[in-house]
């Protein structure tokens, strides 16, 4: 690898480079990351998000630790559910559920036709190559078609996050025509040292099939965490996919669909609430390939303390994707004057007969509802808190499971009373 990018900073490609897998499909992947180096400040696409802190971590994957030895239980959400459970980038055979009509192959099981096509990327980076190449966890997730999953199936990652841990995971979910699943990530770190999360999930959503997915992530307030999503769908699919990020120290999460047939239709939508000096920074990218298909996203960030907010978007329909209809909307509060939220939608049409639009809102509250409110006996912090709460409650109604909803919801109220109530009166 000399003279590859990554040569320019000997500590981290030792460090990456020990870290990498020896199957083949995994040393693919190194070698593209080797070729495109790791980010720096120069790279539009990072200009608002540094890497400083985790370039500076002593990085080297977790060591095993049995899940059995840790309360996971208590750290779960309380769904009725298939529960998956991951523990420092491994997968728990023995804390995890067996799940009726789907087929769960462990990362390790990957035959080489299946590690080819877990190279794909609908919109690849650095960190994309650098899941893949050191993915110690992960499953295959096969629902045959016609099934249904009678309840949701929860991926529940589970890190130490002592300082420079690097807990890696793949995931790969394939339904089969006209089945139809609800998966929902979770992303729990519990020491403040300082750990890092890799996430990479990819599903491939068959003709008539539906999938609903939520990924929460909720790490410890040192804990770095760079995650990518893609999700291919078919003729007439449903999919929708949301982001909720909660706390971390550097969360950067990009969600990329592909819409490959007629009548299909996704929504994606996120939620980010930064606070202190956090980075949250979430990223979509939509490609519309086939005519007749239907499009929604809603994303928003609520900025306090000296944080950082960051969405970008995309949507690209390509020249024969007529009749397709695509809205995404970006609407973001900043609650302080260090706070700082930078936004970029972009569209790119190459076809006639579409209806494609965008929309962005930066500002704070509206101060003439809150002296509207006031005026009805309302005090000042109950009116402020009322109108973040409503803000950032039209995107996780949207959540599709009922408990998760409820959970998000309280979060998202004590994380605004925690967090952002402290006004005068």
């Amino acid at each position: 690898m000399d003279g590859s990018p990554l040569m320019n900073d000997i500590r981290i490609i030792d460090s990456l480079g020990n870290m990498a897998q020896e199957t083949t499909w995994q040393k693919s992947q190194w070698d593209k990351l080797a070729s495109m180096g790791l980010p720096d400040a120069k790279d539009e696409s990072w200009r608002y998000t540094s890497l400083s802190s985790f370039k500076q971590l002593p990085l080297h994957h977790a060591q095993f630790q049995p899940a059995e030895n840790i309360s996971y239980d208590s750290l779960s959400l309380g769904l009725d559910c298939y529960r998956l459970v991951f523990f420092d980038g491994r997968f728990s055979f023995r804390c995890s559920d067996w799940i009726p009509h789907a087929t769960i192959t462990p990362l390790y099981g990957v035959t080489g036709v299946e590690g080819f096509e877990m190279q794909k990327s609908i919109k690849p980076d650095a960190f994309v190559y650098l899941t893949d190449a050191t993915a110690t966890g992960g499953v295959l997730i096969d629902v045959a078609a016609n099934r249904v999953i009678d309840k949701p199936i929860y991926l529940l990652h589970i890190s130490s996050g002592f300082k420079g841990d690097v807990c890696s995971y793949r995931h790969h979910l394939e339904l089969g025509s006209s089945s139809q699943c609800e998966l929902i990530e979770h992303h729990i770190s519990l020491s403040q040292g300082g750990g890092v999360t890799l996430s990479r999930l990819t599903g491939v959503v068959g003709g008539n099939a539906t999938l609903k997915h939520t990924k929460l992530i909720e790490e410890s307030n040192q804990q770095h965490h760079f995650g990518h999503n893609d999700l291919s769908l078919q003729r007439d699919s449903q999919a929708q996919t949301n982001t909720v990020t909660l706390s971390g120290l550097l969360v950067r999460n990009q969600s990329s669909s592909e819409l490959l047939a007629e009548n299909a239709n996704v929504e994606m939508n996120s939620l980010s609430l930064p606070k202190a000096t956090q980075t949250f920074d979430n990223r979509t990218y939509l490609h519309h390939k086939a005519p007749h298909c239907n499009s929604n996203q809603l994303h928003k960030v609520i900025a306090s303390g000296e944080s950082n907010g960051v969405f970008e978007g995309m949507i690209y329909v390509s020249p024969q994707a007529l009749k397709t209809d695509g809205q995404m909307d970006s609407h973001n509060l900043i609650l302080s004057d260090a706070a700082r939220v930078n936004i970029k939608p972009q569209l790119e049409i190459y076809a006639d007969d579409v209806k494609c639009s965008h929309g962005a809102t930066t500002g704070q509250l509206d101060p003439n509802q809150i002296e509207y409110m006031r005026a009805r006996g309302i005090t000042k912090n109950e009116a402020k808190n009322m109108l973040l709460k409503a803000f950032a409650g039209e995107v996780a109604l949207k959540l599709s499971n009922q408990d998760v909803k409820t959970y998000v919801l309280s979060k998202i109220d004590g994380l605004i009373n925690q967090s952002y109530g402290e006004y005068d009166e």
